[in-house]
């Protein structure tokens, strides 16, 4: 059972129902059936976005673009209707978007693997570049997402939110591949030891740019069902998951220095961000209060190693 606990997986879940508990003593209304299912969506999205975050720190990066490539991809979805808003062209758009997604992960991968400039620099001037996209895009002003975007992401399969199932599937498939086969193992000991990973032949530049490629991949998927979701999304939605994604990585108990981390963990993570801010307004907080927990908590994550350091060397 000792062994059990020290499992990032299970304490992550173990704070959630910690939170849920207190969550239910303080404001009954937000464990609610309704409460819980009306705010799986957005849990869902951010988890998606959240694991494109994982594979870059697990490759001992950070990318901040998530919030230009999340808010890119919505656009691409919306501003690029012919006005016909079939299926297939609707389909269309959303390749489009990851496409797009996976262009700027290429761009920041490269990047950082061929010219040696740190990924925070890097990923930083590339959201403001994307951004300035977004806003040459759309003219400057929000659209409606295609119809059967919104339809799609708006329904149910087996009561189950489909923007929380993608996260569902998402999550076990990713933990599948890391954990479970050659390739995976391989690209968490590039991670871990990128010296090691060389000793031993594997292709440890190929795995970061590989890692920013599926995030940002990941990041336009969150936007594009964020985008399905609130049917007319902000130009720069994605400014909220750019600390959030962050922040579900180091509540699932993953550290920020590259060390092997659980993607189950970082999915719960989100879970327990995203019930934590509709905790926040219920009290009747401010939504700046959500931004300061979260700068809180990616504060702690990033001071925790070097704490702990400093406690085994006094």
């Amino acid at each position: 059972m000792g062994n059990l606990f020290k499992r990032n997986e299970f304490r992550a879940l173990a704070a959630l129902i910690l939170l849920l508990v207190i969550g239910g003593v303080i404001a009954p209304s937000t464990i609610r059936p309704a409460s819980i299912s009306g705010l799986l969506p957005f849990a869902g999205i951010l988890a998606v976005a959240s694991i494109g975050q994982h594979l870059v720190i697990q490759q001992r990066g950070m990318d901040i673009s998530v919030a230009g490539v999340f808010s890119l991809a919505a656009v691409v979805v919306t501003a690029f209707q012919s006005g016909g808003g079939g299926t297939l062209e609707a389909m269309g758009l959303v390749g489009l978007a990851l496409l797009t997604g996976a262009g700027v992960g290429l761009a920041n991968g490269l990047t950082v693997t061929r010219l040696g400039v740190p990924p925070l620099v890097v990923t930083i001037a590339m959201n403001s570049i994307v951004f300035g996209l977004v806003l040459a895009l759309s003219g400057g002003r929000a659209s409606t997402v295609a119809k059967p975007i919104a339809d799609l992401a708006a329904s149910r399969v087996v009561g189950i939110p489909v923007p929380f199932l993608v996260a569902l599937v998402l999550v076990a498939l990713v933990a599948l591949v890391i954990s479970r086969t050659a390739l995976g193992r391989r690209f968490s000991v590039s991670g871990l030891s990128p010296n090691v990973g060389l000793a031993l032949g594997f292709r440890v530049e190929l795995f970061q740019v590989g890692a920013y490629i599926g995030a940002g991949i990941l990041f336009a998927a969150a936007g594009v069902l964020f985008a399905g979701l609130s049917n007319v999304p902000t130009l720069f939605a994605g400014n909220d998951y750019m600390l959030a994604t962050v922040a579900a990585y180091v509540v699932g108990g993953n550290s920020l220095t590259g060390e092997r981390g659980s993607v189950l963990a970082t999915g719960i993570g989100a879970f327990f961000l995203t019930y934590l801010g509709q905790l926040v307004i219920s009290l009747g907080f401010d939504t700046a209060v959500q931004y300061l927990i979260q700068a809180a908590i990616v504060l702690l994550g990033v001071s925790l190693p070097s704490i702990a350091n400093r406690l085994k060397t006094a």
